[in-house]
């Protein structure tokens, strides 16, 4: 009875610890993303999108940035659409960030129900926890001034399976865009704008150090969406300003003009005064050219 109950024993305490090992290897390779219930796994190729709704005006242009851990997710090139804003202009060469902005007076677009801002792919590369956040630069209206209603929200998708749907998108910790990027607009802790959100009384924000006058960086940090999608070089300008050769074609041109005058003078001198040998072909000697011929006796007379 003894060895049947021992060897019993030891079958559950290898299961004990097959079954404790196979979870710890699933654990370490699942991941979860900002604090979901679902999980999604290593090697998965994971959904993001961004939402905007609840808007009172029509969009004309905006300056977003989308924050990701990108020791746990990497970006798929390419992955980047949006079916709502053509001509965005994004870059997806930045690691652990998205910038994306885009303008057009002409077009506006409407986003009073649920629109997919932008959306775009990611490989899940580790387990454990990753997060995505974002940061509102800019976002405004037909008046040119920010937008004080509407609603972001984002939903993760792991093939047809939903991890996060209509979430609240956490805003950025990162220093260098809270002290660089922050504008007018204003980026509230429940994704609302000041006019439509339920904590009017306690609507808790972030807020960065207002930038002051500078060159933006906008123009370089992004490029074009179409010349991405080619593996074009973007919308950077690397041609050679016309202010360039004013600046310093002019004054080379004076300095070769003056040496030319200088050379010339020195030649003409030389010209006039035969003295002067420089070492090149020997000058005409008559008198000399005379004694010779008088000494092979052929005279002027002759």
């Amino acid at each position: 009875m003894k060895h049947y109950i021992a060897k019993i024993s030891s079958i559950l305490i290898a299961a004990i610890i097959i079954l404790t090992t196979a979870t710890t290897a699933f654990a370490e390779d699942s991941l979860k993303i900002n604090g979901a219930d679902k999980t999604v796994n290593k090697g998965d190729t994971i959904k993001f999108t961004l939402n905007l709704a609840d808007t009172r005006e029509d969009v004309i242009g905006f300056e977003v940035r989308v924050f990701y851990d990108s020791e746990k997710l990497e970006l798929v090139k390419g992955s980047v659409t949006s079916e709502t804003f053509d001509n965005l202009f994004y870059n997806e060469e930045i690691k652990g960030k998205i910038p994306l902005n885009w303008t057009d007076f002409n077009n506006p677009v409407n986003c009073a129900n649920k629109t997919p801002f932008f959306s775009c792919n990611f490989k899940v590369l580790d387990g454990g926890e990753a997060k995505f956040t974002y940061f509102v630069t800019e976002l405004y209206g037909n008046d040119m001034t920010y937008l004080k209603s509407y609603t972001w929200s984002y939903d993760v998708t792991d093939g047809n399976d939903a991890i996060i749907t209509d979430g609240v998108l956490p805003i950025t910790d990162d220093e260098e865009t809270l002290n660089n990027r922050q504008s007018h607009f204003i980026n509230y802790v429940d994704g609302k704008g000041e006019e439509n959100s339920p904590n009017k009384d306690n609507h808790e924000s972030v807020v960065g150090k207002q930038r002051s006058t500078q060159i933006q960086q906008d123009v370089v940090e992004v490029t074009r969406y179409e010349d991405v999608q080619n593996g074009g070089s973007g919308s950077k300008n690397s041609g050679v300003s016309p202010m360039l050769f004013i600046f310093i074609g002019i004054p080379v041109l004076v300095v070769l003009i003056i040496v030319a005058i200088v050379l010339a003078n020195k030649k003409n001198k030389k010209a006039a005064d035969g003295s002067d040998y420089d070492g090149g072909e020997p000058k005409f000697d008559i008198s000399a050219e005379q004694q010779a011929m008088e000494e092979a006796g052929e005279t002027d007379d002759e």
